[in-house]
């Protein structure tokens, strides 16, 4: 459905597309008119833009060329030709989690369904390279919270950000599973091969940037997308980060913005897992092992699998390990040896215990899940 826009918003989306991507001068050249971008925009028809507005020669050359009505609409015509939809800071689908933090983009550009209050936005985010481990796990707790109806918010580039989509998309009963962030122009699809993904998230949620339609996916633009990630969500899971990952930016910006953080443990001899082991022993990301362990931050959010998330009583701490990592999904003996880090005969001797008291049970390929939720 092609978007309507209120006068006000041509107005306010005109200063942006001039402008392009960064809040500190479109807020401050807009606050010099008490924010009436009308009336901007008819200061720059005459040439007459205060210095209050903070903007330098050349750009305010480019507002005085581009105060045209011709101008705006030719914009407007390139959107619909694209496909793409832009919501001003204040226009009714702008996130308002965005809204809160320090430097939120002044326009966001979109294709598919943008929500101003999508139901639980997590992140999740990690290695651009991650291991079987990271890939399994980005898969597996993705897919989890989008089925108790979270929202996963994820960047689209290699790695941990295309399998936490792809996860999320797996949730078939949720309407609204995922929402990717580019660092790029919302028409530019960065790496080309994630092509079907991209055309998936925008039949099922949204695909997002501050970046102005045909911007190429420019190093720099990274770490302006990441504060975005992080502001869109309630809070950032990392699934595997080394102790230099550009994650670890998003991570920061998470911290600034107040926003929660949560972090998988991985293997002390595991480069890819330096990072997300530092930021749990630095106290910066809280333990988890399981999407249940996210979700039980938020009130009133529980695994649909699950039924209830109340912990059995006189399990032992190698017994919740297993529960928890099960409550997420099914798992191989390998897999729950490689996760848990536990010995084999402590593995064999725990789920031996599990099975008798009938917390678990085995299925062919020494496959486990759980039996029943105490």
């Amino acid at each position: 459905m092609k978007r309507e826009y209120s006068e006000r918003e041509r107005y306010l989306l005109w200063l942006g597309f001039v402008l392009g991507p960064g809040s500190k001068r479109y807020f401050r050249a807009l606050t010099a008119f008490e924010n009436d971008a009308h009336a901007m925009f008819t200061a720059a028809q005459k040439h007459d833009l205060p210095p209050e507005c903070g903007l330098k020669e050349p750009i305010l050359e480019k507002l005085f060329a581009s105060a045209t009505q011709r101008y705006i609409d030719g914009c407007f015509k390139r959107l619909a030709e694209l496909d793409v939809s832009a919501a001003a800071f204040e226009s009714p689908e702008y996130p308002a989690l965005l809204k809160e933090i320090y430097d939120p983009p002044p326009i966001l550009y979109y294709r598919g369904r943008l929500q101003a209050e999508p139901a639980l936005p997590i992140a999740v985010v990690g290695s651009r390279s991650p291991t079987e481990y990271g890939r399994r796990m980005a898969h597996t707790l993705s897919q989890a919270l989008a089925e108790c109806g979270a929202c996963v918010v994820s960047g689209l580039a290699y790695g941990v950000d295309c399998i936490a989509a792809l996860g999320a998309l797996a949730a078939e009963d949720n309407p609204y599973p995922t929402i990717a962030v580019l660092g790029s122009g919302v028409d530019v699809v960065y790496p080309a091969a994630n092509r079907d993904i991209y055309e998936q998230i925008i039949a099922r949620g949204a695909v997002v940037s501050e970046f102005l339609p045909g911007t190429k996916a420019l190093p720099s633009n990274f770490p302006m997308r990441n504060r975005i990630i992080s502001g869109l969500s309630r809070g950032v899971l990392v699934v595997e980060a080394a102790a230099k990952s550009g994650t670890l930016i998003t991570v920061d910006c998470a911290l600034e913005q107040g926003r929660d953080v949560f972090a998988l443990p991985g293997r002390i001899t595991d480069p890819k897992s330096e990072g997300t082991n530092v930021l749990l022993r630095e106290g910066h990301a809280k333990f988890t092992l399981s999407a249940e362990d996210v979700l039980e931050e938020y009130g009133g959010w529980r695994a649909v699998k699950a039924q209830t998330l109340s912990e059995p009583e006189n399990l032992s701490l190698e017994q919740a390990v297993i529960r928890r990592l099960l409550l997420a999904n099914e798992r191989s003996f390998d897999e729950l040896c490689e996760l848990t880090g536990f010995s084999v005969p402590l593995l064999n001797s725990t789920l031996t215990e599990m099975e008798f008291s009938g917390i678990i049970r085995q299925s062919p390929g020494r496959v486990y899940s759980i039996e029943c939720v105490l």
